[in-house]
């Protein structure tokens, strides 16, 4: 009879040349850290949830989530274990924290862990819908601009723009513990930005001084 040819596919003969190409088959050594990695991540997470009332846990309605988190920054340690603890929240959205440890996920102690955990009053508050700051901003600061004031940050080299302090001691979930910035401002043209420093050369009052620099947020 008449032999014909498949097209489109070819036999992978045994002994094809497969040196050099981009596969690499894993190595024991690289599959024990990937093991322990995420046995890590999961006995973190329950120390976690363990500080959490369980109801919340059981309902859906608080989620934590553990992951390593690799650092651009040279001066920062290469890999940082991150937790994010995410209620759903009400009707202004989810609430919660974030935070991050400077080691990986299998050196992270639960000591350490505790250290970092906000009190009882906070999850209850977070399961409520209220969006309260963990870590708390600091209450020995008087600042200058009341919600709602008229201001002018300064948004370039040489350029202010005007608009109405939104919030006091704003914070994005991915920053470190304990950092805040001074006040969220809703600028006049549509873009909301954060002011990070009480000072004329960053925020002033609207139709006065000269200054510094505030950012997207």
């Amino acid at each position: 009879g008449v032999q014909t040819v498949a097209r489109g596919a070819e036999e992978v003969r045994p002994n094809a040349n497969m040196n050099g190409g981009p596969f690499k088959l894993p190595t024991k050594e690289n599959a024990d850290a990937a093991k322990k990695k995420r046995e890590a991540i999961a006995r973190i997470k329950k120390w976690v949830e363990s500080r959490i009332p369980d109801k919340h846990i059981k309902d859906r309605t608080c989620v934590v989530d553990v992951s390593e988190i690799v650092c651009g920054d040279p001066e920062c340690a290469p890999i940082d274990t991150a937790v994010r603890i995410i209620y759903e929240g009400k009707a202004e959205g989810p609430v919660g924290t974030a935070f991050a440890f400077p080691c990986q996920a299998v050196e992270l102690t639960r000591e350490a862990l505790d250290e970092r955990m906000p009190p009882g009053s906070t999850f209850e508050d977070w399961y409520e819908g209220k969006p309260t700051h963990w870590p708390p901003p600091p209450d020995d600061v008087t600042l200058r601009f009341e919600l709602g004031a008229r201001v002018e940050c300064k948004v370039g080299k040489r350029e202010w723009a005007p608009g109405a302090v939104t919030m006091h001691w704003f914070r994005q979930g991915d920053w470190p513990p304990g950092m805040f910035a001074p006040y969220q401002v809703q600028l006049d043209d549509g873009r909301l930005i954060f002011a990070p420093d009480d000072a004329n050369g960053c925020i002033r009052a609207e139709g006065s001084g000269k200054g510094w620099c505030c950012f997207g947020g």
